[in-house]
Formats: structure tokens, sequence, C-alpha cells
């Protein structure tokens, strides 16, 4: 499934006129601080390698990361999706990077559902994690609010640094849906 709308937003795959606000955002340092392993606010040639991976990802493997828009202006917002992260390759990571201008409207939440939803119900997968910096508290609380829990760490090397890996899995996410 190429593309998920939620109430609000739609996730859908890249179109090449995405770069630039993808690039915008990277550069930004309110976003870069949790993204790259120094902090520092990302590169355009960083952030067109990274794109490039993306699109990738969905070749080979049929899922990836997806552009979130908002539905109402059509407008770029971020990014969001599954993937094998390379510091945890073995199960796949939902992963959000919003637009400073729209935190705080509960985007990377709504969005996220929507991902671990297909995850769980059309990829099959039996696990799915977010791999957090321990000092990012609203993407701890977005992770909470889709019903992970911390379950390990991972060494961040370049950034010296141990990251939180926040898991649910199928059954435990299926039990959270019956009750919401």
């Amino acid at each position: 499934m190429s593309v998920l709308d939620t109430p609000r937003l739609r996730l859908r795959l890249w179109r090449d006129d995405d770069l630039d606000g993808i690039a915008r955002m990277n550069a930004d340092p309110r976003v870069s601080r949790w993204l790259t392993p120094t902090g520092a606010p990302m590169s355009r040639g960083a952030s067109e390698a990274a794109f490039e991976r993306w699109r990738a990802h969905w070749d080979e493997h049929g899922f990836g990361i997806w552009a979130v828009e908002e539905r109402e202006t059509g407008g770029l917002v971020g990014r969001l999706g599954l993937q094998y992260h390379r510091l945890w390759p073995h199960e796949p990571e939902v992963g959000w990077m919003l637009d400073p201008r729209v935190w705080g409207k509960g985007y990377a939440t709504e969005s996220g559902a929507a991902a671990l939803r297909h995850a769980f119900e059309m990829l099959g997968c039996d696990r799915v994690v977010s791999i957090v910096h321990p000092e990012n508290a609203p993407s701890i609380r977005v992770a909470e609010r889709l019903g992970e829990q911390p379950y390990a760490t991972v060494r961040w090397d370049e950034g010296d640094l141990d990251l939180v890996v926040y898991a649910v899995g199928r059954d435990d996410w299926a039990r959270l849906q019956s009750t919401a």
C-alpha cells in the first residue's frame, strides 16, 4: 500500500519536488538535534542521500518512509514510516520527523498509529520498534501513545550515545486497539 490516509494526513510515496521541503526541515537545528550523530543540521547532500535511501527501501522491501502531507492543504509536513534501521536491522522501525511549524498538533501520533496498523495488519510484522534519543521527550511521548514501551538500548557510535529502543508487539498492539 503506497498511500495511507488518516483524518488529517496523507502518507504517500515520494515525489521529486518533495526534496526541497525535506532538505529545509533537515537543515533546521530544532529537527537535526535528534536525527544526526552530532545534532548538527544536515547538508543538502545528506538530505539527497537520505531521500534516495527511502526510495530504495520501498523498491527493496515494498514498504518504507512516506512523505506526510496535510490533506486540507496538500502541503508537505514531514516524513513517517517503516524501515529497517541500520542500528536495528532485524525488525522494522516506525520513525517520524515533522516540520516544527506543525509540532504539537498530534500528527506524529496520528500517522504513527496508521503506520503501526499497516505493519501489523498488512505486513504481518510481529514487533515494531522506534529508536529514540533519550532526551527527546516529545518523541518518547509519541512512542508511548503508540503503545510502545522501552525494550532495549542501541549504541550510536558516531554520536557516542545510547539510544532507547521502544517496541510494541502485534498482540499488545491488538489489545490496545480493542480497548481504545
